[in-house]
């Protein structure tokens, strides 16, 4: 490297054209440290038929070749998966459109700043603030979620897609609060996806995963629901892979804790009426005694969600009012001593009259997103070793952004939902796939109704 100068000098004196491929190899070199897309080449291609299309002005074709050992610039095997600088690719912006906010307050976000609503787009440099008490949830344009709980807020530093990559590049600041995410599975290895906190980078790749930062105290939580993330505080020299089931506390210097093991989820044990007005049951659970404390999320929507609460307690129970034929869901979750919060475990609870055991329920979910598209859905009851599918459709359709599936009883569910739409806010008239997936414990109580 101390060399470069020199090549310089003799390049602008128009010398052999040794020293200018000299130039290229290192420039290929430091093209491998840049981050880079990959891209499978399709028969026909050619670097200059990609460029045209694809690459910037500023594009360096011999860079490319360099990079991957291409005899020639226009001979591209096809199969062959060629490295190419992220920086080479044209750019254009990407959005998360709103699918779902639970608030008696008005958010707004944007500039200028505008009220949010179901369908509302945000785009890169936006912040949005969620107030205590509130949720709100978002879908990118690779069909993955991001929910923001009560109180979190965060910025869209990168929001931007290539024609090259199907997946939209994501870096968020978390500015205070926690972060949940769903990464769509599919996305591509090189395509980014960061979290960043004051105190810590968090790297993904098609997982589920949370991430938490409190100012006030100055400490930050990663937690890995599904897959793996790279988290590296910043005080550490490298980063640590945290895996399904684990968390990654940090202290206040910004340096990675041990990995921990999160902690399971409370498990129903029994309900028991009581003689409080309005008719309310008591759901105790069994608690986990590593807990230091349990938070709940409690909606009418099996896919939770539409309006929410949320709460912390100490006790392995809570109190649920007026229930009835139609199902409450409750999401709990362990917390540590260290504040990791473990994966949860949802119920949804219902009252019947009668024998339990003949009791029906109905279960809501909402699309807030999907009125006038056909909604792929499957539910199944699993029970003893076997598996039953109860609903399977291709032509549902919701109303007011949901629907309702009657007649369930007491059991595990787990359900799939998928369809096409375009958002009010979407400018380029492109569809996208909204996908999600899920389970519940559906628990019949017998009603106490004076």
């Amino acid at each position: 490297m101390e060399q470069q100068p020199m090549f310089k000098k003799w390049w602008a004196l128009g010398l052999s054209a040794i020293y200018l491929s000299t130039i290229h190899a290192q420039q290929a070199d430091n093209a491998a440290e840049r981050p880079l897309i990959i891209y499978k080449v399709q028969a026909g291609d050619t670097l200059s038929q990609l460029s045209a299309r694809f690459f910037v002005d500023a594009a360096n074709l011999e860079v490319i070749r360099s990079l991957n050992h291409l005899r020639h610039i226009d001979l591209l095997p096809s199969g062959k998966h060629l490295k190419i600088p992220r920086e080479f690719v044209k750019q254009s912006p990407s959005q998360a459109t709103i699918i779902s906010i639970s608030c008696t307050r008005m958010i707004r976000a944007g500039s200028p700043p505008k009220a949010l609503s179901v369908g509302s787009v945000l785009a890169e440099g936006t912040i949005i603030d969620v107030p205590a008490e509130c949720q709100v949830s978002m879908l990118l344009e690779d069909s993955s979620v991001i929910r923001l709980p009560s109180s979190a807020a965060v910025k869209f530093s990168v929001l931007r897609k290539n024609a090259l990559e199907s997946s939209p590049q994501v870096e968020l600041e978390l500015v205070r609060g926690r972060i949940e995410l769903d990464v769509n599975k599919n996305r591509s290895r090189t395509t980014p996806f960061d979290v960043r906190t004051p105190l810590s980078v968090t790297g993904v790749r098609g997982t589920e995963f949370r991430v938490g930062y409190a100012p006030t105290e100055q400490v930050g939580q990663v937690e890995v629901v599904h897959g793996i993330v790279a988290a590296t505080g910043i005080s550490d020299s490298q980063s640590q892979p945290v895996s399904k089931g684990q968390g990654l506390p940090f202290n206040r210097s910004g340096k990675a804790m041990a990995i921990e093991n999160l902690l399971d989820a409370p498990v129903f044990e029994r309900a028991e009426a009581t003689h409080a007005t309005p008719p309310t049951h008591a759901i105790k659970l069994a608690p986990n005694p590593s807990a230091k404390h349990y938070v709940v999320l409690n909606t009418k929507s099996a896919n939770l969600l539409g309006e929410q609460t949320s709460q912390t307690i100490t006790t392995a129970e809570v109190l649920a009012t007026n229930l009835s034929q139609d199902a409450v869901f409750y999401q709990f979750a362990s917390v540590s001593p260290s504040g990791l919060i473990g994966p949860s475990r949802q119920y949804g609870f219902c009252s019947v009259t009668g024998d339990i055991k003949f009791g029906r329920c109905r279960a809501r979910f909402d699309a807030p997103l999907a009125d006038g598209a056909l909604i792929t859905f499957s539910l199944i009851k699993h029970a003893l070793g076997t598996t039953q599918e109860l609903v399977s459709t291709q032509k549902l359709q919701a109303r007011n952004g949901r629907f309702v599936i009657e007649g369930l009883p007491a059991g595990h569910y787990t359900w799939n939902m998928s369809y096409l739409t375009s958002s009010p806010g979407n400018t380029n008239h492109e569809s996208t796939l909204t996908k999600q997936s899920g389970y519940f414990d559906l628990i019949a109580l017998k009603t106490n109704l004076p």
